[in-house]
């Protein structure tokens, strides 16, 4: 069974590992013929002997495990990828009408709620709609029925969860960054149903259609109404409503780094360890209650009593938290071990284990895909492995305080740090160092205290409001002192460690140490059973280096940010960083998000230079938080203002100019642009790098202009310093920059286009576009192509190496192709929403020997 239940996971996993979703019906036939190919195979090898027909049976047995694990995920992929949005529909205004399904989050200027499509209408007025569902033409797309979006509201509305709505939207697909060692945003939404995100268009139409009836979602509205309605007696609502509700909003970035920091972000959501606590809180009052009234007893043992009582109350806990994947876990965790002590039966460890991580992809297959899952499981893996044949003393009465204390706290903790080593390293690519200080002496606090305490607030809240206000805050003063004294802890020294990531051979030997450590005593036939786990755990101090462009070569790494530019360059002992993408809001920017884990990835330690081509956030947006991870030997800055204070201020970077010349590693990198003069826009201010091993060449040209690339022409026109095999195209590919006669200078191979997925300036423009192909440039756009790696200096000549989407595609990834840069602006209806929009190959064919448009193509 636990063979069977291991199969089952497996072939989800495999499954989630496909670059293309195959369709229904060939999926099944092909797992059908593994099945019947198993089967003969099996009926060949049969024999009467015992030991051969238990193996047969096994073998049969886990092929169809395997089997019924793959098609369950093709089967509810493909379910999900119906309700896809039609790429015609993007960012056309349509209406929609649906129930809301999640708690609104207020933002700075928005509110974001998830909406269920009942239908859609692609009338311009609502009443053209004649049913809810009216289409005017035939070869219109099918309605999204059934369909999860999210949406942004600006407008102010009073919204509920329950309610049915009646909205104007514009819609996209969901669309993420995606770059070595990055985020994959898409996996996350589609882990979620979330199958298109947009805002709602502010139009007196919008109409609340029906209001919110009783459900889980509604009764959480309403509890976290009534808390932050407290907040002015509060300090910490939104980290109470975390604890209450697993509603992360409330949490600040500065608090939620110091959690990261210190190992105790797990302690301020609703995680299985507290779903654990109140079902062993729940099961121990109510187990000694029930002995009080012998009447009861007589129909139910008094452990029965206490085993329904753990279920209810771990049901309940997950519905407050919204049923997240931790307290999915948890839930069926407590489910199996009380079903054990309701049935006589005692359940092994493991087969709990892989039953829980069973039906958690059940009923949630791409879990599979996120570090939650694996985080969970393995934490429970570790402690599962490191106690299950462990020995307490005979009485607890001979154990001494010391001992009680290392079996009850300390052990459990350090299990679960070393048992999360290396999926911490390899998910998240660091680890605190004193998480099992911090967590042996947090744990009781919030579990014990700040939790109950929490939930009788909560309790109050709904039953006696006005007593809720004691609990609440003295949960609320114990937090306080909680992060004072974390705050505390942090500042004796470096808390994170955040090693480059381990490769293959580097993570078995951890993997193996990880092993020898947890394993029962005697084990290892040493004194010292911790010196073999501590050589294998060596090769995650010093990992190996990553590979280097030869002397004389270079590589180039456009990262995908968006409406934006980043660009790494590496050569054999030198880093230097082109920009640094945006930042779009007070807890989010490019440069925490894509650059410094890019970096990571490629076992950056330090860069060697940081170019700023100008001061627009679209380029600088990121640059505190990559100064903030890595030392910078020397900074230059183009454009025409002053570095922010956070980075400096002015005299932290050298003014870019015309001239500035160096050489690393037979690599030489000159500034081009700009000279002495100033001009009134800033984009003409940028600066112009071009990068050169041997005969080849790279052009990074920030956001230059007309007026800028004129001056360069001019500069140049007796030489060919603007030739370049590869181009960045100036501004995002507007259509106020990329002369033809700048681009006839230059004569690119190839264009790299550094946009943000259908951006609201239509960047790039056709015209250009029209233009690069004319030159017999192949363009790559980073919304369909993700980061573009190139190679310079070969003996073959420049060499596009890698586009990340193609090398790592998923089947859920959204890949655009044609005009996807155009921003539709018209409204469905007539013959609109029915039209081809597509607009045919995302780049024309380009016959040359360097290039080819296939290593751009999303096709």
């Amino acid at each position: 069974m636990r063979a069977g239940m291991l199969a089952f996971c497996l072939g989800i996993w495999l499954f989630s590992r496909l670059p293309v979703l195959p369709p229904w019906p060939v999926a099944a036939i092909v797992c059908l013929m593994l099945l019947a190919t198993t089967v003969l195979l099996v009926a060949v090898a049969w024999s009467p002997e015992r030991g051969r027909w238990r193996l047969a049976a096994l073998s049969l047995q886990l092929v169809m495990a395997l089997v019924l694990g793959l098609l369950w995920f093709c089967f509810d992929a493909s379910r999900q990828m119906q309700q896809q949005l039609p790429s015609e529909l993007e960012g056309v205004d349509f209406w929609v009408s649906g129930r809301i399904v999640s708690l609104p989050s207020p933002r700075a200027q928005f509110q974001q709620f998830e909406l269920r499509i009942d239908s859609t209408c692609y009338r311009l007025h609502p009443r053209d709609c004649v049913s809810p569902d009216a289409i005017p033409d035939s070869d219109q797309p099918t309605p999204m029925r059934g369909a999860r979006i999210s949406l942004n509201e600006y407008a102010g509305l009073t919204l509920w969860p329950g309610e049915r709505w009646r909205f104007r939207v514009r819609l996209n697909r969901p669309h993420g960054f995606a770059n070595p060692g990055g985020y994959d945003y898409e996996a996350a939404l589609f882990g979620r149903g979330i199958m298109a995100r947009g805002y709602v268009r502010d139009t007196a139409f919008n109409k609340r259609l029906s209001a919110a009836g009783p459900g889980l979602q509604s009764a959480r509205a309403g509890l976290r109404a009534r808390l932050f309605a407290l907040a002015p007696r509060l300090q910490n609502p939104g980290l109470l409503s975390a604890l209450i509700l697993g509603d992360r909003d409330g949490v600040s970035s500065a608090q939620w780094e110091l959690l990261t920091r210190t190992g105790t972000n797990h302690l301020l959501v609703i995680s299985g360890l507290h779903v654990g606590f109140v079902a062993l809180t729940a099961y121990t009052v109510i187990n000694l209650l029930v002995r009080l009234l012998p009447a009861l007893l007589l129909r139910l043992p008094a452990q029965h009593y206490g085993a329904l009582a753990a279920v209810l109350a771990a049901l309940v806990y997950s519905g407050l938290a919204g049923f997240s994947l931790p307290t999915q876990r948890a839930l069926i965790m407590v489910l199996v071990l009380m079903s054990g002590h309701v049935l006589g039966r005692r359940f092994l460890p493991s087969y709990s284990l892989l039953l829980a991580a069973s039906l958690v992809l059940l009923l949630a297959p791409m879990s599979v895909t996120q570090a939650g899952f694996w985080l969970s499981f393995t934490a429970v893996a570790a402690l599962l492995f490191a106690f299950s044949g462990y020995r307490r003393p005979a009485s607890p009465s001979l154990a001494s305080p010391g001992q009680w204390l290392w079996h009850n706290w300390v052990q459990p903790q350090w299990a679960v740090s070393v048992g999360l080593l290396l999926p911490l390293l390899l998910w998240t690519g660091q680890m605190s160092l004193i998480s099992p200080l911090t967590n042996v002496l947090a744990i009781p606090l919030v579990s014990l205290l700040v939790v109950p305490l929490a939930l009788l607030g909560a309790v109050l809240l709904m039953l006696i409001p006005s007593l809720a206000i004691w609990p609440l805050a003295l949960a609320d003063w114990l937090l306080n002192g909680l992060f004072v004294a974390l705050a505390g802890v942090v500042e004796f020294g470096p808390a994170l460690w955040q090693p480059s990531p381990p490769g293959l051979m580097a993570s078995t030997l951890a993997a193996l140490a990880v092993v020898l450590l947890l394993a029962p005593r005697g084990l290892i036939p040493t004194r010292t059973p911790w010196l073999l786990p501590g050589c294998l755990l060596m090769p995650l101090l010093w990992p190996a280096e990553a590979v280097r462009p030869p002397p004389g070569q270079a590589q180039l790494q456009f990262l995908d940010v968006g409406q934006g530019l980043a660009v790494v360059v590496h050569t054999h002992n030198h880093h230097l960083l082109f920009d640094t993408g945006p930042a779009m809001g007070p807890q989010f920017d490019t440069g925490r998000a894509v650059i410094v884990p890019y970096l990571r990835a490629r076992h950056v330690r330090a860069l060697d230079m940081l170019i700023i081509s100008h001061w627009h956030q679209d380029h600088s947006g990121g640059a505190a938080s990559v100064a903030q991870q890595f030392a910078i030997k020397r900074r230059l800055a183009g454009g025409s203002e002053s570095a922010p204070e956070a980075l400096g201020g002015p005299a932290s970077f050298e003014r870019c100019r015309a001239g500035m010349r160096w050489q690393w590693d037979g690599v030489v990198f000159e500034i081009l642009h700009p000279a002495g003069q100033r001009y009134a826009g800033e984009n003409n201010n940028a600066c112009v790098l071009r990068v050169s091993a041997g005969d080849q060449h790279v052009l990074l040209t920030g956001d230059i202009e007309r007026e800028a690339e004129r001056d360069l022409l001019q500069d140049h026109a007796r030489t060919s310093g603007l030739r370049a095999d590869v181009l960045q195209a100036a501004h995002h590919g507007s259509a106020s920059s990329s002369l033809p006669a700048f681009l006839q200078a230059v004569q690119p191979k190839l264009t790299v286009v550094s946009a943000g997925y259908r951006n609201r300036f239509s960047h790039p423009a056709p015209v250009v576009l029209e233009r690069l192909y004319n030159v017999g440039s192949v363009v790559c756009q980073t919304p369909s192509t993700g980061a573009v790696q190139v190679e310079l200096g070969g003996a073959a000549g420049p060499r596009l190496s890698a586009t990340h989407r193609q090398q790592y595609r998923r089947f859920w990834h959204n890949i655009p192709s044609g005009e996807y840069g155009k921003v539709a602006t018209e409204t469905a209806g007539g013959d609109i929403c029915g039209r081809d929009r597509d607009g045919g190959w995302l780049v024309d064919a380009a016959n040359n020997s360097v290039f080819h448009s296939g290593d751009c193509d999303c096709h």
